[in-house]
């Protein structure tokens, strides 16, 4: 089922694209032709994009998916539920062949669930402050794009391979899995002004106006932090409910005004965190992929190449 939350860009409702549980494109396939171009279902309209979309990013009057097989980010009109624009980010083939041929595959895995993905190019996109941010991994920097021109107008470093982002008011956040890292981004100066030391195996992440919460997958656990202080002020350890052959790993996070959302890995869950006392109230079973929404609609990557548009009122419960 699709649980709705509010954060990212417009409001959305973001766990985790779970590629790797249900088979990966080879690097450098191309999208599949065979797919119906006439929506069935709840889907109001099915749009083709690039190879291997990953999570969409809404704001700017369009939806923005990062194609993490081809180096480029597709640019919709929600009105016209057709491709705008291709931005071209990085060759991916050639980062592939430079950085992962010799890992044996383009992915990474643990066990049957998706875990990391290097060689993904972009690996993630976000809106806000003015500009699409995009995660450039061939270079281990963030890239500032004009949402108008189109245009690159800063390029920011960040040492080390991006995993996530997530684009808050007056900041940009990014982990680095490999490295236990998450750094914070000033959009007025476009430069690193803060950077942490988390728990093993950063991943997702979250922001409202009172915190940002930060996902460790492999220690299992999820960080909040501050804003305004830039400090840890509480870790919330993820148990397992029963039992778990991987434990609980919590890698995507969503935030809305009353609640904390936690996809895991290992136990295909969401967890409800209660912000007020950092405590987990909930969890759900869930079997959804990743979705974003904005404009009234859902929107739903797959590993076809495609993008679905699915009204929430006709999109099936349970």
């Amino acid at each position: 089922m699709f649980s709705n939350a509010t954060g990212r860009g417009t409001w959305i409702a973001a766990f985790v694209l779970l590629a790797a549980m249900t088979g990966c494109a080879p690097a450098g396939s191309s999208a599949s032709s065979s797919a119906s171009p006439f929506p069935s279902g709840a889907a109001e309209a099915v749009i083709a994009v690039g190879q291997r979309p990953a999570i969409a990013a809404v704001g700017e009057g369009a939806v923005w998916v990062p194609n993490t097989g081809d180096g480029t980010v597709t640019k919709i009109d929600p009105h016209a539920n057709r491709v705008t624009a291709t931005l071209s980010i990085g060759n991916q083939l050639a980062f592939y062949h430079r950085d992962c041929e010799s890992k044996g595959s383009v992915h990474s895995f643990m066990v049957t669930s998706f875990h990391v993905r290097d060689c993904d190019l972009p690996s993630a996109v976000g809106v806000g402050n003015g500009a699409l941010w995009v995660l450039k991994n061939d270079d281990q920097a963030l890239l500032r794009i004009d949402p108008r021109t189109l245009r690159i107008v800063a390029r920011i470093p960040l040492g080390f391979t991006p995993f996530d982002m997530e684009v808050a008011d007056n900041a940009v956040w990014i982990g680095g899995y490999w490295v236990d890292q998450l750094v914070r981004v000033d959009p007025a100066s476009n430069k690193v002004v803060a950077r942490f030391t988390l728990p093993d195996g950063v991943s997702g992440i979250a922001a409202s106006a009172q915190a940002v919460w930060v996902a460790s997958t492999v220690a299992g656990v999820v960080s909040r932090i501050d804003p305004t202080t830039n400090n840890v002020v509480q870790t919330v350890t993820m148990p397992c409910p029963s039992i778990c052959y991987q434990g609980t790993l919590p890698l995507t996070i969503a935030v809305d005004t009353v609640a904390v959302w936690v996809r895991t890995v290992g136990d295909g869950l969401v967890a409800r965190i209660d912000p007020q006392t950092n405590r987990i109230t909930a969890t759900i079973d869930v079997t959804s992929t990743g979705v974003v929404s904005g404009f009234g609609s859902l929107w739903v990557t797959d590993l076809f190449g495609r993008m679905e548009r699915i009204d929430p009122p006709r999109a099936p419960s349970g």
